[in-house]
């Protein structure tokens, strides 16, 4: 687990388990390798603004990415939209691909995709690819200072924004 994201949890009473495994990069490394149920598995996604702030998108894992609509969250034009570099990622957030957390490290911008509203708990990234958070989900919302909308392709409203 990254010490950053660690403290952050810890600074916030926050109640969380975690689970060590040998490292894990995609879903179905996940689904091969986590105990848990695939359908609460969270993905995070790290894109870098034109300002070169960072945003968290948390999408369910089995879901698709819905990059027009995560361009108009951002405030960003969808031909701007690009994921951040691997190595940007670890040095401002402390996180490996394969364990991004949807938790605002160093002042990164999260979402959360309104599908991921209907788990009770949700299995993520604790920064490192070799341990898994598994948190439930108003814990995860009490924290994550997370902007709710639709960002996936399976989402329902194209426009809907609201903030948790």
């Amino acid at each position: 687990m990254s010490p950053l994201v660690k403290r952050y949890l810890e600074e916030r009473g926050t109640v969380f388990s975690v689970v060590t495994h040998r490292p894990l990069i995609s879903f179905d490394d996940a689904k091969e390798i986590l105990p848990h149920d695939p359908r609460n598995m969270v993905k995070g996604l790290v894109f870098r603004c034109a300002d070169n702030s960072l945003a968290i998108i948390a999408i369910r894992a089995a879901e698709r990415a819905d990059y027009k609509r995560i361009a108009d969250a951002l405030g960003e034009r969808r031909a701007d939209l690009r994921m951040a570099e691997e190595e940007y990622v670890r040095d401002r957030l402390d996180m490996e691909i394969g364990g991004v957390v949807p938790l605002p490290i160093n002042g990164a911008r999260v979402f959360i995709d309104r599908n991921v509203l209907e788990l009770e708990e949700v299995v993520c990234g604790t920064g490192r690819n070799t341990a898994t958070l598994v948190i439930a989900l108003p814990e995860l919302l009490r924290i994550a200072q997370a902007v709710v909308g639709d960002l996936s392709k399976g989402a329902a409203n194209q426009n809907s924004l609201a903030a948790s």
